[in-house]
């Protein structure tokens, strides 16, 4: 602390009337008192200030933490959600939430615009096969939309590759519901027609097809036809369809062809 015992008088108007002795005392009067300065006691306390300061930047980092934290909850959410509504069966185990879905996936015309993007032939989608949840993807083959030789059902084999796809494409129809309520032809399914579907599924000729559909529709020639859906979109792709794609089992023809050749 800097004391003075009396003010220092040195403004201009005074100095010239004052002897430099006066000067002298003047400046000899100003002096500065170590002991007051030792007694200086700091209006703070330091250790105080950083530990807060330490803590305020703690609640800080804290709280970028939890905000980075909910944003990456919040994007798998999403991200989830964005999964389940491509592939309800996903949700196979939880059933509220598959329905829940599978509601949000017809309201939004979710398979319409992934098969019209082709995004099923990347990436795959869930079903469910014996109480368990399996993944298909669906083939990017194309047949050649040549001339079907026979896809009729009073013989043993369909010889033409197109003819095949489209027999089974066909017979598919009678036990779907399209998405834009469209069907391009129906063949009835009996055992027979099945019969003939697996004795010509040898003439398709991408491998990857071939034996997909020789293990579906053999679980058609045992009555169960749940994979339906997949059966018909897998065909619908193989010959470059625009419109008609499947998004629901019709359940009251299958129920008619299991009354009748199935019971």
């Amino acid at each position: 602390m800097i004391k003075k015992k009396k003010d220092i008088n040195l403004n201009n108007e005074n100095m010239d009337d004052m002897t430099m002795e006066e000067i002298d005392k003047e400046m000899n009067d100003f002096y500065i008192d170590k002991e007051k300065i030792d007694d200086i006691k700091y209006s703070f306390d330091k250790d105080s200030i950083i530990k807060e300061a330490i803590d305020k930047a703690e609640v800080d980092i804290c709280k970028s933490k939890n905000k980075k934290r909910y944003v990456k909850i919040a994007d798998r959410i999403v991200i989830l959600l964005s999964i389940g509504v491509y592939s309800p069966a996903l949700a196979y185990y939880v059933k509220p939430v598959m329905a829940v879905l599978e509601k949000i996936n017809d309201v939004l015309k979710v398979d319409e615009i992934s098969a019209a993007l082709e995004l099923d032939t990347i990436i795959p989608k869930a079903v469910v096969e014996d109480n368990k949840i399996h993944f298909v993807k669906i083939t990017r083959y194309k047949v050649d939309k040549t001339k079907e030789s026979n896809d009729s059902n009073n013989k043993n084999t369909v010889y033409d590759e197109y003819g095949v796809v489209n027999f089974i494409h066909k017979m598919s129809n009678q036990i779907i519901n399209p998405a834009d309520g469209k069907k391009f032809g129906v063949i009835k399914i009996t055992p027979k027609n099945i019969e003939i579907a697996l004795n010509s599924i040898n003439n398709i000729k991408n491998k990857e097809a071939k034996e997909y559909l020789e293990k579906e529709l053999t679980k058609w020639k045992n009555g169960d036809f749940n994979n339906a859906v997949e059966v018909h979109n897998y065909v619908w792709h193989m010959l470059d369809g625009q419109i008609g794609i499947a998004s629901t089992l019709d359940e009251k023809e299958i129920n008619k062809i299991k009354e009748k050749y199935f019971k």
